[in-house]
C-alpha cells in the first residue's frame, strides 16, 4: 500500500484528528511512530551488533503489536532495515483500518488489522464486535465501563461503586486522584494479567474483575489510575534520565530493573499503600461496609508490605538523585509522597504485630531486603 494512501485519509480527516480525545491522542501518536519508521534510515551496525539506529527501530518493534511480522523477517535473514519495511505494509493497513474505524465510525476490516481490547473491541461469532458500554455516576465522577454481557455490568457497575465510596470516604486524595485521571474501565479475563494501561491511551484502565478479590479491585483501580497520573506529568515535563544499566533492585518485580522500572513503581505502589494504610487506619469494624476477617488481614499486610517495598526503593532513588539522574521536578514528586510515607511509619510496628496470616510472608520480604541491600549496594 502506498504511503500516500494514509497521508490521503488522513488530510481528508485532519478537522476531526484536530480535535482532541483519548483516541486521537493514541492514535497520532502511532501515525507519528510509523512515519518516523517510514523515513528512518539507520547506519549499519557490525559484527558486534547493531548500530544505535538500529536498536532503536529493533525496540520499536519489539514493543509493538506487529512484533511477530517483525522479528519473523528478522529470522528469516533479514536486515533490521529490510524487516523494518516489510512490517510497515501491515502496520500501515492495520492503521488505515483503525482510523475508519474509530475516526469515521464505519465498519471496517482488512486482514492486518489487529484486535484493540484497549478500545473495547473483541471477537465474536468471527467478526469484530464493540462490548457492551454504560456510563456510571459515581460521587459526582462519570466513568465509562465497557463489559462482555448485561449480567457482568451489573456485578462489575455494583462493584466499582462500593470501591469508588469507599475511597472517597477513607482515602480523600487518593480519591482526588482517582476522579481526576480514570476515564474509561475495560475487563480483562486472563489470569497473566491483574491490570495494565497504555501511556499512549490516557485515562483507560484494564482490570481483571474475574480472578481478584473486592480489595484487590480497590488496589488495580487505584495502581492504574497512578500510571495515568504519572503518564500526566511525563507528557509535561522530563523527570528521570533513563540510563539502560539495569543495577536497581525491584522488590515488586523481583529482579534487576533500570531506573525507569524503579521510578515508575515507587509512584504508582505508593497509592497501594496510601488507600490501605489509610483504611488500617481507620475503625473498619465500625462503618457501613463490613469487611471480612480475610480482608481486614490483607489490607494490614498490603499497608505494611508497600511500606517496606517503597522504603527499600526510596534509598535507590535518592542514590540516582545524588547521581543527578532525577530532575528537580521528578524528586520533588518522590518527596511528596515520601513526606505521606513518613506520616504512617510510626504505626508499623503495631500494624504488623496484628498481621496473623502473612506473618511468614512478612518474615520473608524483610530478610529478602535485608539481603538485596548488600547485593545492590551502591558507592
Amino acid at each position: 500500500m502506498p504511503a500516500s494512501v494514509l497521508k490521503s485519509w488522513m488530510k481528508d480527516h485532519e478537522q476531526l484528528l484536530s480535535q482532541y480525545s483519548n483516541f486521537n491522542w493514541f492514535y497520532l501518536e502511532q501515525l507519528e511512530t510509523f512515519f518516523y519508521l517510514k523515513s528512518a534510515q539507520p547506519r549499519e551496525g557490525n559484527e558486534d551488533g547493531l548500530s544505535r539506529d538500529e536498536d532503536l527501530i529493533f525496540d520499536i518493534w519489539n514493543d509493538s503489536e506487529f512484533a511477530d511480522v517483525f522479528l519473523k523477517s528478522l529470522n528469516n535473514g533479514k536486515s533490521v532495515q529490510q524487516a523494518s519495511v516489510a512490517t510497515l505494509k501491515p502496520y500501515e493497513a492495520h492503521l488505515l483500518t483503525l482510523g475508519k474505524r474509530h475516526v469515521e465510525k464505519i465498519d471496517a476490516t482488512s486482514p492486518s488489522y489487529r484486535i484493540q481490547s484497549v478500545l473495547g473491541e473483541r471477537i465474536r461469532e468471527g467478526k469484530i464486535s464493540p462490548l457492551l458500554g454504560t456510563t456510571l455516576s459515581l460521587e459526582g465522577k462519570d466513568l465509562d465501563l465497557l463489559t462482555h454481557s448485561l449480567k457482568e455490568m451489573k456485578v462489575f457497575s455494583q462493584k466499582i461503586d462500593l470501591a469508588y465510596k469507599l475511597i472517597k470516604k477513607f482515602s480523600p486524595s487518593s480519591w482526588e486522584r482517582l476522579s481526576a485521571f480514570t476515564d474509561k474501565v475495560i475487563p480483562i479475563h486472563n489470569k497473566e494479567f491483574v491490570s495494565y494501561s497504555h501511556q499512549e491511551f490516557p485515562g483507560v484502565s484494564m482490570i481483571n474483575f474475574y480472578d481478584r478479590d473486592f480489595v484487590d479491585l480497590m488496589d488495580d483501580l487505584l495502581h492504574e489510575n497512578g500510571h495515568h497520573h504519572l503518564n500526566h506529568y511525563l507528557n509535561l515535563v522530563k523527570l528521570i534520565d533513563e540510563p539502560a544499566d539495569v543495577i536497581y533492585y525491584s522488590p515488586w518485580r523481583r529482579t534487576a530493573r533500570p531506573l525507569r522500572g524503579i521510578y515508575h513503581a515507587y509512584f504508582t505502589f505508593y497509592w497501594a499503600f496510601k488507600l490501605f494504610s489509610d483504611l488500617a487506619n481507620t475503625d473498619i469494624d465500625n462503618i457501613w461496609y463490613k469487611f471480612s476477617p480475610k480482608e481486614k488481614e490483607k489490607i494490614l499486610w498490603r499497608a505494611v508490605e508497600e511500606f517496606h517495598m517503597l522504603k527499600y526503593s526510596f534509598e535507590d532513588l535518592k542514590w540516582a538523585r545524588k547521581k543527578k539522574l532525577i530532575t528537580e521536578t521528578g524528586w520533588k514528586i518522590v518527596m511528596a509522597q515520601q513526606k505521606e510515607l513518613k506520616k504512617f511509619e510510626a504505626k508499623i510496628p503495631k500494624w504488623e504485630r496484628r498481621i496473623i496470616r502473612h506473618k511468614k510472608d512478612l518474615q520473608a520480604l524483610t530478610a529478602e531486603l535485608r539481603s538485596k541491600k548488600k547485593m545492590y549496594k551502591k558507592d
